[in-house]
């Protein structure tokens, strides 16, 4: 599931995140409500305290297109076209450190 976008120092939190176990989700719009995506430049605001989104709609834009195109190849609820199978070796061969 896609939860978020980066480019450069600028992140796009398209979904809640969660904060760890047992913690609230951030972001959770309340029922009915949808949600806003959350802009954060982590050059200035590595523990995401700070949602820059208004101050930057051109960089929201540019990430939600980017988060778009994602969403149509991986999909977002049921699986999109550019997802492949797990991975499987036929015969594997453990490495062993000597």
């Amino acid at each position: 599931r896609l939860e978020a976008v980066r480019s450069g120092p600028w992140k796009l939190a398209v979904a809640p995140q969660s904060e760890g176990l047992g913690k609230p989700r951030v972001g959770t719009p309340a029922p009915g409500k949808p949600y806003q995506p959350r802009l954060y430049n982590l050059d200035s605001d590595i523990g995401e305290t700070t949602d820059v989104a208004a101050d930057h709609p051109e960089i929201v834009k540019r990430l939600q297109e980017l988060a778009a195109g994602m969403f149509a190849d991986l999909g977002a609820v049921k699986k999109g076209p550019g997802v492949r199978p797990a991975g499987r070796v036929a015969r594997p061969k453990p490495l062993l450190l000597k």
